[in-house]
């Protein structure tokens, strides 16, 4: 399953390598699905083609095609991000994480063009995929296994080897990944081609995201429809996995729309336009013991820029303080906890505020302090900016 985002701010996960100038990370839930993956096959499917093969190679080949399975999905992220570079759209990096992979992008396709040709890569190199492991795997059966496979197929995957097996399964787990990912429901492939048709045809992109958008959230719906029907009717725990997957599909179809709308509010605004410019300043010869009794909690305010005369030298926050213990506070200063200005994360009161979302998620709510030629002018949160984005909806259909 793919998702491409814009910036998705925070990195999570464990960074693997880079490649094509893109970072790639591996989030820590990948572990539970290649566990599950490994599993059932090395539990179950294997064990059902190959009654004869040893513990050993069934587990080998199911942690093999497992380690594949992760690749593949690499190069369907991959392909998405090399087709964007070359309409100039940076990818910073790749992470793979429980339900697949995302390809995260700075900004969204200019022209429906572009997005078809974007959105289309990873189910064409899915697909290629599958044909190439299923080519591999033709490799392994002759005539005689072929007609067997008809008749007798327990007999016939009992001839072939590991490899042969691993791209057997291989194969048509591609061709699966291809046919799901063209569902035409946002954030999916598909979906995407969708939107991008839709905006060829009516020149309107916030109407095909909606579209879109809506799409994602009725197959997502119907995915856990479905899911509650095994779990219920039918018995099957497999159900739960498939109301997992729905219920992601319609959260993440209804936060990319949320986030389009976002995008194009903020479009022609700064930082300095979204941002808190009135706040207090503590003074760098105050103790600790009087800021946290005289500042941080008599006001509501979290950052607190620091002062020596009329110049901002710092940042503290509460964080910088709480540690300290109680008999020390008395006898230092701030000026010995706080952060140094030059090298604290700050935003630029001129920079666009879309630009300043990656850092602000990066920072959860915690504010950052926005500056202009080395003073400090004014705080921002992220929930500032969501507010300003609420109150002004509106200008999103006016771009």
């Amino acid at each position: 399953m793919t998702d491409l985002r814009m910036g998705a701010g925070e990195r999570s996960g464990v960074r693997l390598f880079s490649v094509f100038g893109i970072e790639i990370r591996l989030d820590v839930s990948v572990a539970i699905i290649f566990a599950l993956i490994v599993y059932s096959l090395g539990a179950g499917l294997f064990p059902q083609w190959h009654p004869d093969w040893s513990p050993a190679q069934y587990w080998l080949t199911a942690i093999g095609a497992g380690l594949m399975f992760f690749a593949s999905l690499l190069a369907h992220e991959l392909s998405h991000s090399l087709v964007a570079q070359r309409f100039g759209i940076r990818v910073p990096r790749i992470t793979l994480f429980l339900f697949g992979g995302v390809a995260e992008i700075e900004s969204e396709a200019e022209t429906p063009q572009a997005e078809f040709a974007i959105a289309i890569a990873g189910p064409l190199m899915s697909l290629a995929l599958g044909v190439l492991f299923a080519t591999v795997a033709s490799l392994g059966f002759d005539e005689r296994t072929l007609g067997l496979l008809m008749e007798d197929p327990q007999a016939a995957m009992a001839g072939i080897g590991p490899g042969i097996t691993a791209c057997l399964w291989l194969g048509s787990v591609n061709f699966m990944l291809a046919l799901f990912n063209m569902i035409p429901g946002f954030p999916l492939d598909g979906g995407r081609v969708f939107r991008a048709i839709v905006w060829r045809v009516t020149g309107d992109h916030l109407l095909a995201s909606r579209l879109a958008s809506t799409a994602g959230r009725w197959f997502g719906w119907s995915l856990m429809a479905l899911g509650l029907w095994n779990l219920l009717a039918a018995r099957n725990l497999g159900g739960l996995w498939l109301i997992m997957i729905g219920w992601f599909l319609s959260h993440l179809a209804s936060a990319s729309y949320s986030q389009l709308l976002t995008q194009r509010t903020l479009r022609s605004l700064k930082v300095r336009d979204v941002m808190r410019s009135r706040f207090d300043t503590v003074p760098a010869s105050a103790t600790v013991e009087d800021f946290i009794e005289n500042y941080l909690l008599r006001s509501s305010q979290l950052l607190w820029p620091v002062t020596d005369g009329a110049r901002v030298v710092g940042l503290v926050a509460l964080a910088d303080v709480s540690d300290i213990p109680l008999p020390e506070r008395g006898g230092m200063r701030v000026s010995e906890v706080m952060a140094d200005l030059a090298r604290a994360p700050v935003l630029d009161a001129d920079a666009l505020a879309t630009r300043a979302l990656n850092a602000l998620l990066a920072a959860g709510d915690a504010p950052v302090a926005v500056v202009r030629e080395g003073q400090v002018v004014g705080l921002v949160r992220g929930s500032d900016v969501l507010r300003w984005v609420t109150l002004h909806r509106d200008l999103a259909r006016e771009v």
